[in-house]
């Protein structure tokens, strides 16, 4: 009985422990002022197969899907290439931060087209 509840015990500390998977898994919001002074929310899905940094940009029927993503783990720099519905480039380029924390950060610079923003996403 003892060293069944002691196999117990470590198995709910094991898997307390364990650690969470790719840092950027995950759903991000962030938000961009436009010049005008009008708030754009953007949401990324992004997620790792393994070999590739997936990812679709604002969910829903006009999603638009990464075309390429690096994570360069030495600096945690990441950065993506889209492209609108409009046939706009869309590139983003931030550093990873508060990678302990389940709502890490992304910041830098999300550029659409000629206009670019500073931006900070929250995984959710």
């Amino acid at each position: 009985m003892r060293a069944a509840f002691a196999g117990l015990l470590l198995a709910v500390c094991t898997v307390a422990t364990a650690q969470e998977g790719f840092p950027l898994d995950g759903t991000w919001r962030g938000e961009r002022v436009a010049a005008d002074g009008t708030p754009r929310t953007i949401v990324m899905i992004i997620e790792w197969d393994g070999k590739t940094i997936n990812g679709t940009i604002n969910p829903g029927p006009q999603a638009v899907s990464f075309t390429t993503a690096e994570l360069q783990p030495a600096e945690w720099k990441f950065t993506l290439q889209a492209a609108s519905g409009k046939g706009e480039a869309i590139a983003f380029e931030g550093t990873l931060a508060d990678i302990g924390r389940y709502d890490r950060t992304l910041t830098g610079k999300w550029s659409e087209g000629k206009e670019s923003f500073d931006i900070r996403f929250v995984r959710e």
